[in-house]
């Protein structure tokens, strides 16, 4: 697991992963693609970015919701534990679809790297205070 900062590259990042806002790849189809300057620039200053392997885990489920995020590359599994112990793949995310929900403390699914996984994220605390006062991002597709 890496963490990064902009401007901040490893073995396991590609240059276009890591960017400002307003140039990332997923920008008009993620949660701020509705965002004014004002709401982008908060966003900007609020985000980093997490590198996960294949096989790693982005959540768990029942586990506290810390961080939430959107992926900028690779692919994650949503996935839950069935009662007899075999395990359901409920969906899939891409490039530009969001983990987890804003007012949500717990994860319902697990969430897993299917490849090398890049993904923006954003405290849930303090995400949750901007959609709470931004039209914009509380509007968007998340």
């Amino acid at each position: 697991m890496a963490e990064l900062e902009i401007g901040k590259m490893n073995s396991h990042t590609n240059n276009t992963a890591l960017r400002e806002c307003g140039d990332c790849p997923i920008r008009h189809r993620a949660v701020c693609s509705r965002s004014t300057d004002v709401e982008l620039e908060q966003l900007n200053r609020m985000k980093t970015y997490k590198v996960y392997q294949p096989g790693e885990a982005l959540q768990w489920a029942g586990d506290e919701i810390e961080q939430l995020g959107s992926i900028v590359t690779g692919a994650a599994s949503i996935s839950q534990t069935l009662e007899d112990g075999r395990r359901q793949m409920v969906g899939l995310l891409l490039p530009s679809d969001f983990i987890g929900r804003p007012g949500r403390e717990t994860s319902p699914f697990d969430v897993t790297a299917m490849v090398e996984t890049v993904v923006c994220r954003f405290r849930r605390k303090e995400f949750e205070g901007l959609v709470d006062g931004s039209s914009a991002v509380n509007h968007s597709p998340l």
